[in-house]
């Protein structure tokens, strides 16, 4: 890590109130601290090249403060990035403040840091989770590691996210599904469009392509929602 944590002081790119643009909280409107870093770099993401600022926790605290009480009510603070659970050190306390002060905690996060999430759970409100698939992503499959965080997420309110694109894998998918059928058959899934070209909703191979896998899907869990990026559609942060 470049820039490691500590309790009292961490790397954030930016801390800003909006809307809600993904999973089952979509349109809500939440406080969110984006952190810099990512131990895994998926192929699609565009947050990788944003460079952070050193904070400390008071700073990070009052700042999430004012635009609670200029922008408010949000829903949750929801911690994104980047990966926040790299900065347990640092949110983990922060956490524990902003729900003594009333805020609830939304970890935004790729599904993988098992002993982070163990470390955090208890500050959680709410867990969206990624699943990644290795053909959209280019990364290694994680599949043992999303068996294992999920089995920890589930003792809080837990969605799971997967985007994907027209190169996805069918057996990757059911793979996915599959984990979350086993472990937590109750946990909503949401499927993510991305599109190389245009935004992942406007293209309508993609989009039949995730009408089948919706289908495919429903019959391992309860609820597969396909979910456009909202924030995109109203270009918006």
């Amino acid at each position: 890590m470049n820039h490691p944590p500590t309790a009292d002081s961490a790397r954030i790119t930016e801390i800003f109130s909006s809307l809600q643009g993904e999973g089952i909280r979509l349109g809500e409107r939440h406080i969110f601290v984006r952190f810099e870093e990512c131990h895994i770099h998926c192929a699609y993401c565009d947050e990788l090249h944003k460079i952070g600022r050193e904070m400390t926790r008071t700073e990070a605290f009052d700042e999430i403060l004012r635009l609670e009480k200029a922008e408010g009510p949000h829903t949750y603070v929801s911690f994104t990035g980047g990966e926040p659970l790299m900065y347990l050190s640092f949110i983990k306390p922060l956490a524990r403040e902003l729900r003594k002060a009333g805020l609830k905690i939304y970890l935004e996060t790729n599904g993988i840091l098992v002993p982070a999430l163990a470390e955090m759970i208890e500050e959680c409100d709410l867990i969206a989770m990624d699943m990644k698939p290795p053909s959209v992503t280019g990364e290694r499959n994680f599949d043992a590691e999303h068996r294992q965080f999920l089995e920890i997420a589930r003792q809080k309110e837990t969605f799971v996210k997967i985007i994907l694109s027209k190169e996805v894998q069918e057996a990757e998918f059911i793979a996915e599904l599959s984990i979350v059928r086993d472990v937590a058959p109750e946990v909503p899934v949401v499927l993510v469009p991305l599109s190389a070209d245009v935004e992942g909703h406007e293209d309508p191979e993609l989009m039949q392509r995730l009408q089948a896998l919706q289908r495919l899907g429903s019959k391992y869990v309860r609820s597969v929602r396909i979910v456009p990026r909202f924030h995109k559609i109203l270009k918006i942060k």
